[in-house]
Order: C-alpha cells, then sequence, then structure tokens
C-alpha cells in the first residue's frame, strides 16, 4: 500500500476516535483542532455506549487506551421516572432491561472521554490550528490555516462540528435546519445539600421532568412544553484513577424558542452569556423539590446552545479520494441521549476500517460516505421522534436552513 496521511479537522469525539483507528492501522495522520486546549469549552457530559458500538469503539482503541476508558467509566443503572415538574409528582417510573445476551452499556463523561481518546496520540494533535481553506493538487490536498501553515496530506477529513469550515467550501449548500429549538446544558454537584433537597427517587437513574404549556398560553401565543432530562454519573473507580471529576447529575433543559419570551438577538445573548438566569426564569413555577437541581447547579459548568438538525435524507455527492466529512459537519443532530456523538463514533469506526482494509481510493471513501448517510438518517429520525414527543418541535419541512 502506498504512502497515506491523513488530515483531520476536529479534536472531537469523532475526529479522535478516527485518529485512534489510523494509528492503530499504522496509517500517518495529523489532527487540528481551532481550541488552544482539549478542555476549552463545555461540550455537553455524559453518553451511553451500547452493544454494537462497545465492540467498534474496542477496535478502535489500543489496549492502553481501552483500558484508560473503562477505568474513567461511571455507574450505569437502567430505568426512567418522569416527573410533573410544577408539583414533583411521579407521573412513572420503571426499571429498564436489555434484550438477552447485551452487556451493560457504558457510562462515560464526555470530556474523560476525549482525555481517553488522546492517550498516545498527543504528538499528532495540534491545537490552536483553525483550518482556513484546501486545495485538491495532483499529490492529493492542501490545507492552508489561520496562522499561515500549509499541511500537506492524501485524504482530509472535515470533523470540525456543526459550523464546520470545510463543509462549508465542499457543500456550501448543505447547512443545518434550524429546528426553532433550544437546549441549556448543566451540571449539579451530588452535594449534601443537593442530596437533602433533590428526592432519592429523583436521582436513582434516568429522569425526566416535564413542564406542559398551560392551556390559554398555547392558544394565544403559541407557546410549547419543556422539558428536563437528567441522570446521575457516579464514578466507581476512584481509587485506581484519582483524576475523575466529582459525582454530579448533568441535565439538559430543552425548550421552544417562544417560551423564552425573548427576541431572537435576546435569546442569543441569554444562551451565550446568560444561560444560567435563563434556566432559573424558565423553571420559576416548579416544584422546589425539583428546581433544587437548577438552583444548585454549578454556574461555571452551564452553557446554552440551539438546536439544530440536517434532513434525514443526506443528499449523495461526487465522492473524492481526498475529501470527506463526517460527525456533527455533516449530519448535526438536535441533543438526544448522545445520539450525535454515537453517530460520529460510527463514521469513525468505519472509515478506519475501510481505509485499513481498501486503502484512500474513490470507491472507499464512496463507501464510507454512504454508510455514514445509512447510519446517520437512523439517528436523524430518532432524535426528530424524541423531539417532536418532548417540544411538538416542527417538521424538517417547517424548518428553515441556517445562512452559515
Amino acid at each position: 500500500m502506498s504512502y497515506s496521511r491523513v488530515l483531520i479537522i476536529g479534536a472531537g469525539v469523532g475526529g479522535l476516535a478516527l485518529a485512534q483507528g489510523l494509528r492503530k492501522g499504522q496509517i500517518d495522520f495529523a489532527v487540528f483542532e481551532k481550541d488552544p486546549l482539549l478542555d476549552s469549552r463545555l461540550q455537553g457530559y455524559r453518553l451511553k455506549i451500547f452493544g454494537e458500538f462497545q465492540t467498534k469503539l474496542r477496535d478502535l482503541l489500543t489496549d492502553e487506551a481501552w483500558s484508560e476508558f473503562e477505568a474513567t467509566c461511571a455507574e450505569t443503572h437502567l430505568g426512567e421516572t418522569t416527573l410533573n415538574a410544577t408539583d414533583g409528582r411521579i407521573i412513572g417510573s420503571r426499571k429498564g432491561y436489555l434484550p438477552e445476551g447485551m452487556p451493560l452499556p457504558y457510562t462515560i463523561d464526555r470530556g474523560m472521554l476525549r482525555r481517553s481518546l488522546m492517550k498516545g496520540i498527543e504528538d499528532s494533535v495540534q491545537f490552536d490550528k483553525r483550518f482556513l481553506k484546501y486545495e485538491l493538487n495532483d499529490q492529493g490536498v492542501k490545507v492552508t490555516l489561520e496562522d499561515g501553515s500549509i499541511e500537506q496530506g492524501t485524504l482530509l477529513v472535515g470533523a470540525d462540528g456543526a459550523r464546520s469550515l470545510v463543509r462549508k467550501q465542499l457543500l456550501p449548500d448543505h447547512r443545518p435546519l434550524d429546528t426553532k429549538g433550544c437546549c441549556i446544558y448543566g451540571k449539579s454537584i451530588l452535594t449534601p445539600e443537593l442530596l437533602a433537597r433533590f428526592p432519592v427517587k429523583h436521582r436513582k437513574w434516568m429522569t425526566v421532568i416535564v413542564d406542559k404549556t398551560p392551556i390559554l398560553q398555547s392558544i394565544i401565543s403559541g407557546e410549547e412544553p419543556l422539558a428536563l432530562v437528567s441522570e446521575p454519573v457516579r464514578f466507581a473507580n476512584r481509587i485506581s484513577t484519582c483524576d475523575l471529576p466529582e459525582d454530579y447529575i448533568h441535565w439538559g433543559l430543552m425548550f421552544p424558542e417562544n417560551t423564552s419570551g425573548l427576541k431572537d438577538e435576546e435569546l442569543e445573548k441569554a444562551l451565550r452569556s446568560r444561560a444560567v438566569d435563563l434556566s432559573l426564569q424558565l423553571t420559576s413555577e416548579w416544584d422546589p423539590s425539583v428546581r433544587s437541581l437548577i438552583e444548585l447547579q454549578d454556574q461555571s459548568l452551564t452553557m446554552g446552545m440551539r438546536m439544530y438538525n440536517v434532513g434525514p435524507n443526506i443528499p449523495a455527492w461526487t465522492s473524492s479520494a481526498n475529501i470527506t466529512l463526517m460527525g456533527d459537519a455533516i449530519h448535526v443532530m438536535a441533543p438526544s441521549g448522545g445520539v450525535g456523538a454515537v453517530a460520529a463514533l460510527h463514521d469513525a469506526s468505519v472509515l478506519a476500517q475501510i481505509i485499513g482494509d481498501e486503502g484512500i481510493t474513490e470507491a472507499s471513501i464512496g463507501y464510507f460516505e454512504g454508510s455514514m448517510r445509512q447510519f446517520a438518517k437512523v439517528c436523524i429520525m430518532r432524535s426528530f421522534v424524541a423531539g417532536k414527543k418532548m417540544l411538538n418541535m416542527p417538521s424538517f419541512e417547517d424548518c428553515h436552513q441556517v445562512d452559515w
């Protein structure tokens, strides 16, 4: 097999997982990340990795990286409790079960997963390196970074998230859809005060807190419900792994933009710089026991964001042996239990395997892109169904493309 070099733009879960798979296959690569550090930005909290994806992730990682991953996983408890937000009443609660023979899923803090995915490839990941443009040439692809540095490679992989600059150059018309939904991610440390105020049954496993819209507000203002999904993250391996985060409850408060009572620009500012205040405002009528989760949030770790999707039928483009896209860069989806990260892991697994087996050719990249579209469609529809049930999110046809 001829010499190949893969240039990966973005050091998120997908980009780092791909890098690990390439490393294991002894294929040269380099990762370029615009952030100055691995943990420069808040990027969500826990993920669950089920069934076949445990095998896919295991196959990507070296023994050393896999051991670190397992050591930093949290406890997993299957089940769900649904609460009424305004009175704290339990609407439903049921223990979860897995099909016979399926292993318990791994529960992992997203930050810890990225740290595990950095294991052994530290020298191949460059930070504070923002992508500017690419050019195809006889040797493959030339990438220019904002600092003026130039990198030559065989294949460029855009793994640079929803606002991908690689995607913008390659597929300028493939833009995400604005769902008109928003999410505030938070993290509440399991302190003695939170344990005293937030009931035991509410922190047993996954909890969904439902806040239905009052009838007249739904008729007159067109307001929709809001919902909060939470789950405790407790680490079992503190003796062997001393640098784990404190045990916490992660939560995501999801709401349609019209429920905030803010105009577009005001909402944008609130999500960016006043997410804590907005979370308290939106939950002001909640039962005190339930609202304690919001009141006791770690304010330094709260972030707000708009929710974007792409349509389920990702259009095909002419495949190239020199450039492709993966993860949120091509199939961003609204939050739904970490489904976007799972899709990115799928992409990394398939791409690393096909490059290892078939090399970097137009046919092999085309195969990857076909597999990526198929799996992404399943994940996008799962995300859509969750958004529809929780927030009455609009159909894909009723969403407008963003202008970036």
